[in-house]
């Protein structure tokens, strides 16, 4: 038995530093290309949305991360491991300051804390992995909405329920994971440890993957996610924007599967940017105003999470010392 080092310890102070202040000059220049794109009428939006407004787009990102980290909390718990609620929500939204990585693979930073914790990296993966699934069936099902009423994006939605069904159909198979264990066995050294690594992180995805926890994962990413395109509704409704809420929880989806297409790139960004003013202008909206809204639907989810990221990570590098030194295998 080792004892477990500081989690803070497995990044060099130096380069934990250094992404930190790589997700926070990030916020500073999409702040700084908002303003540069229309200051005068970004102002305007954010006065027509009025503190009221303001304070409902950012409650509903709230509730959105209070519900996925209720999801992720269950998972951790069902894979046997219980950390201190207010420590773990730290180290969760932590996660959220590199969401900005391609393809948001350093939100993988919350391994780094648990592990303190005794939690295996191939649990806190399993939990992110499947995280990740759901949040995809959960984001193509709201998107249907939309496609109702314009089944020209059809084929993304089906693709994206195939690629979901997909996967969960390979974690199911046990076989899969046997293969790995039994390739890891014919080989020696970083190929053995990583298909061995593998097959536990499946191990773990399958179990996370039952039927009850199944539905009640998707239920509560539906909610979350849907109550986001909620937020983009109430957006469009301060900017005088006749958008009925179907339509703009459908539209949220879309731009939502479009950002994951752009997989490389950090957060999505560039994909969301440029679908989601496209279908509000397809609804009658001005381009402008769409922009506008688009730039205050990032703001209010994409970018205020990454700043609570910033915030937990602060706290967190203020204060390395604050976790229980535990023992781990």
């Amino acid at each position: 038995m080792n004892v477990a080092r500081d989690p803070a310890s497995l990044l060099s102070g130096g380069r934990r530093r250094v992404l930190i202040a790589v997700a926070g000059l990030g916020v500073l220049v999409y702040l700084a290309a908002a303003l540069v794109t229309d200051a005068g009428h970004l102002k305007a939006a954010l006065l027509a949305l009025g503190w009221s407004g303001s304070l409902l787009v950012l409650g509903a990102s709230l509730l959105n991360y209070g519900l996925r980290f209720q999801r992720w909390s269950l998972y951790v718990a069902r894979l046997g491991h219980r950390p201190p609620a207010g420590r773990h929500l730290l180290y969760y939204l932590c996660g959220f300051a590199f969401t900005v990585s391609p393809a948001k693979a350093g939100e993988a930073v919350r391994a780094l804390y648990l592990r303190e914790h005794g939690v295996p990296y191939a649990d806190s993966m399993a939990a992110l992995f499947v995280e990740r699934l759901l949040d995809l069936m959960a984001v193509a099902l709201l998107a249907s909405l939309f496609l109702l009423r314009d089944p020209a994006y059809w084929p993304v939605l089906a693709g994206a329920l195939l690629l979901s069904l997909g996967l969960i159909a390979v974690i199911g198979r046990p076989a899969v994971g046997g293969l790995l264990e039994r390739g890891a066995a014919d080989r020696d050294g970083r190929i053995a440890r990583a298909a061995g690594g593998l097959a536990d992180l499946l191990r773990a995805s399958r179990r996370l993957l039952s039927p009850g926890l199944l539905a009640g994962g998707l239920a509560l990413g539906v909610i979350a996610w849907g109550v986001e395109g909620i937020g983009l509704y109430w957006i469009c409704a301060g900017l005088g924007l006749a958008i009925a809420p179907d339509t703009a929880i459908g539209i949220y989806g879309i731009a939502v599967l479009a950002g994951g297409a752009a997989f490389f790139m950090p957060g999505g960004i560039g994909g969301l940017e440029v679908v989601m003013p496209a279908l509000l202008v397809a609804q009658g909206v001005p381009l402008a105003t769409a922009v506008l809204a688009m730039l205050l639907c990032r703001l209010a989810t994409l970018w205020f999470a990454v700043l609570l990221g910033l915030l937990a990570a602060a706290v967190l590098e203020a204060r390395p010392r604050l976790a229980p030194r535990t023992s781990t295998p």
